[in-house]
């Protein structure tokens, strides 16, 4: 069973993310969890969020908004991993002022209200498949005598120096092997998160923290440099975090 908290002052943004998560684990289709998969746990004061959790209660989700009185989000995320809570965090906010700051706290991703169906289900797709660990697609690496999967959902980036290729993982395992960067660049590139900001870079725009000033800074704080067309590659990266609906600046 999937626990899912949700602390929101908004009673009108609490229901709607409410009625899409219950869809989700209960719409028409052979691939849908069930309504028995999933536990909904709903606070209004993020304060008896916090005393929930305190109190040893199992949480697989929290999905949190951030502007909320007595405590917001993003102090009520790093109340949670101080008291060793491991699980998938979400924010969810009219403003994406806060994205980056999301990721100190190990954010899985960033809503940006008002919700959206199509990008709720996504999110709860992936977690799903990472809990059930199903999603094994991904792509072949050689190196030293050995064949190993790596799927996408491990691969952070690839960089291209002297001839070889360094591999990133999100364990923070770096695979070097000696290729080209275009052996890889169509299997990769099939996957709409992943893209080539740079002609010695491809990267998975699920471990992009920031895309500012000309960079994509990556959640390991590497930094690289978008040389053309960084106008383009920031528009994908902030539909990928905040789906298509634009976000409002505060």
């Amino acid at each position: 069973m999937t626990r899912i908290l949700i602390c929101d002052d908004n009673l009108m943004d609490m229901h709607a993310l409410s009625v899409i998560i219950d869809s989700f684990y209960n719409k028409d289709s052979e691939s849908a969890p069930g309504k028995e998969a999933y536990a909904l746990f709903k606070f209004y004061d993020p304060v008896e969020a916090a005393a929930y959790i305190e109190d040893g209660n199992k949480v697989d989700i929290a999905i949190l908004d951030i502007m909320m009185p007595q405590m917001n989000g993003m102090d009520l995320a790093e109340k949670l991993r101080e008291m060793s809570f491991n699980g998938y965090l979400l924010f969810q906010s009219s403003s994406n002022d806060f994205a980056a700051q999301s990721y100190a706290v190990n954010a899985f991703s960033y809503i940006l209200k008002p919700v959206q169906k199509k990008k709720v289900y996504e999110l709860l797709t992936n977690i799903e498949n990472m809990r059930s660990n199903t999603d094994q697609s991904g792509f072949v690496l050689t190196s030293k005598g050995s064949t190993r999967l790596i799927t996408f959902r491990e691969f952070t980036y690839v960089e291209v120096k002297s001839h070889q290729l360094y591999f990133h993982l999100i364990d923070g395992e770096i695979i070097t092997i000696y290729a080209a960067l275009k052996d890889y660049s169509e299997k990769l590139l099939e996957k709409k998160h992943i893209i080539k900001p740079h002609k010695s870079f491809i990267v998975n725009l699920d471990y992009v923290r920031s895309c500012e000033n000309g960079t994509l800074c990556m959640r390991d704080g590497t930094r690289i440099s978008v040389p053309n067309d960084y106008k383009s590659i920031k528009e994908k990266w902030m539909e990928h975090i905040f789906g298509s609906n634009k976000p409002k600046k505060s």
